[in-house]
């Protein structure tokens, strides 16, 4: 008897075992693996779970994200090399890995580029087919922009003009090109690191002054190295998700549809979310002790002269003149548009 209630209660466990693994992942099911730098409980991997239960929802559990956070996957380059093998589907990038998949994207990169969040979308919003059809071409779905953020510099002694930067060791992002002209163009000390590893380089020194938005430099505990953040912003950062095409053709045209909505609609919430988000971490940064450092702007003249110097040598380069070009376009439409409103009021 003993026995015959034992074999039961194993059935009965291994039936209830079969029926959950049934009911948890559906026959048919498809999971999409997601990877990014962003620690779980940031912005990003929060909208990236909103993006997650939204498409179960959709597709009645036959479409799930599985999210790899914290860089757990490696840096951005490891997980577009894992995208191409197909052990990834697709993940958050910013900076160099956006480049090199796709060089178009140094022409929204630029230092002092944008003067404002309306120039940027106003750029975004009429180049997004555009940016979306060249990603098509190099075996990418755009599944839409989200904001970085306006960028500062962060160091550990005052820095007002390109002599100050040159006397210090400064930190370049590994394998982005754009900082890469410029710090060699300007004779400045660059040092090369991929993000995990810069807090290291400002603990021992190895860096003095790095870059970033204010709420990046909070949730890469970056502000607790530095002292001083300069209140004019030098560049505009930006995000994507991307997943490759591949995996995104195994869905059925309505699953297709219904990511790429909820994407784009996610996205659209985490620009704004870190808009917000960056507005006030630069209080908190002032708050925790880091000193707002003003710009004079003949000193800023001395940066924005080294920058065209850089923009000539990139259209030789990596960068295509078209795209560029047509930023500037937009650019200068948008501005102009916006003097004749305010002369006519």
């Amino acid at each position: 008897m003993h026995s015959l209630t034992n074999i039961l209660f194993s059935i009965a466990f291994l039936t209830f075992f079969l029926f959950s693994s049934f009911t948890a992942q559906p026959l048919g099911a498809q999971t999409l693996k997601i990877a990014t730098l962003a620690p779980e409980g940031s912005s990003w991997t929060e909208a990236l779970h909103r993006i997650d239960r939204r498409i179960r929802a959709a597709t009645a559990d036959s479409v799930q994200l599985k999210i790899y956070a914290g860089g757990i996957q490696g840096d951005e380059r490891v997980v577009l090399r894992k995208m191409r093998i197909g052990q990834l589907h697709g993940g958050g990038f910013a900076g160099p890995s956006m480049s090199q998949i796709l060089p178009d994207i140094l022409a929204l990169q630029l230092p002092f580029l944008f003067g404002n969040y309306r120039e940027v979308d106003y750029v975004l919003d009429n180049t997004k087919a555009d940016f979306s059809n060249r990603y098509k071409q190099k075996g990418f779905v755009f599944l839409g922009w989200a904001d970085i953020g306006f960028v500062h510099l962060l160091s550990q002694v005052p820095i007002s003009n390109l002599d100050d930067i040159k006397s210090h060791p400064v930190w370049r992002l590994e394998g982005e090109p754009i900082t890469e002209i410029l710090f060699r163009l300007g004779n400045v000390r660059s040092i090369p690191l991929t993000i995990p590893d810069v807090l290291l380089g400002l603990q021992t020194d190895l860096v003095k002054v790095v870059y970033s938005s204010p709420a990046a430099a909070i949730v890469l505990q970056w502000f607790t190295r530095v002292s001083y953040i300069n209140e004019l912003p030098i560049n505009f950062a930006l995000g994507a998700l991307l997943l490759s095409e591949r995996a995104f053709n195994t869905l059925s045209q309505t699953h297709r549809d219904a990511l790429r909505r909820i994407s784009e609609e996610e996205m659209r919430a985490l620009t704004l979310e870190m808009r917000h988000e960056n507005s006030e971490a630069l209080t908190v940064l002032q708050n925790n002790g880091v000193q707002l450092n003003n710009v004079s702007p003949s000193d800023l003249d001395s940066f924005k002269e080294l920058v065209e110097q850089t923009i000539e040598e990139l259209i030789e380069g990596p960068m295509p003149p078209e795209l560029h070009n047509r930023v500037q376009g937009l650019l200068n439409q948008y501005r102009e548009k916006q003097r004749k409103e305010l002369n006519e009021l």
